[in-house]
């Protein structure tokens, strides 16, 4: 074979190399660049670790967690959460569990660094008595299911159902 023959096949070979040298480097910056471009926002690094629903908060912001009503009562929320966030929306609904039907919905946007406890109170709108039965409780921090409780509405409570007051102290000399 003549001269001409071997540096044709000779310049095919480099360019290929070339080529595939060039894209190999060429791939690592891309990879980076559609793992930049896809890689989501930063989440929210706020978490809720106890919901409780009561009555009536406690000193300290909490309640007492109850899971029996009567139709009159207020039902609170009583969200306990653990993070930072600013501005991180906030969603609880009260859902009555034989239809489906969400018969309060209650939204805020925390911003916090730590533990907190968030109140957020359901009041029955309109006849002004929550209907007898089971309802639930949802929490959605960010839009995501974050905790549930049910609780039920019932015309009496039982024995034991609430706890007792604390019992005034005696009068001094008394």
């Amino acid at each position: 074979m003549n001269k001409i023959g071997w540096m044709v096949p000779a310049a095919l070979v480099c360019a290929a190399l070339s080529v595939g040298c060039g894209q190999k480097a060429a791939e690592p910056q891309a990879a980076a660049a559609t793992a930049s471009a896809a890689a989501p926002a930063k989440a929210p690094e706020l978490t809720l670790f106890a919901l409780d629903v009561g009555v009536t908060p406690n000193p300290d912001g909490t309640v007492v967690p109850l899971t029996q009503f009567l139709p009159d009562e207020k039902i609170i929320a009583s969200l306990r959460t653990q993070g930072s966030a600013k501005s991180v929306p906030v969603s609880v609904k009260l859902i009555e569990m034989s239809n489906g039907q969400v018969v309060g919905e209650q939204n805020t946007d925390l911003t916090l660094s730590g533990a907190a406890t968030t109140n957020l109170e359901f009041v029955k709108q309109g006849a002004g008595a929550w209907a007898l039965g089971r309802y639930v409780m949802e929490v959605a921090i960010a839009g995501k299911p974050a905790g549930r409780q049910e609780i039920e509405v019932t015309q009496t409570l039982p024995d034991g159902a609430r706890p007792k007051p604390a019992a005034a102290p005696a009068p001094a000399g008394a």
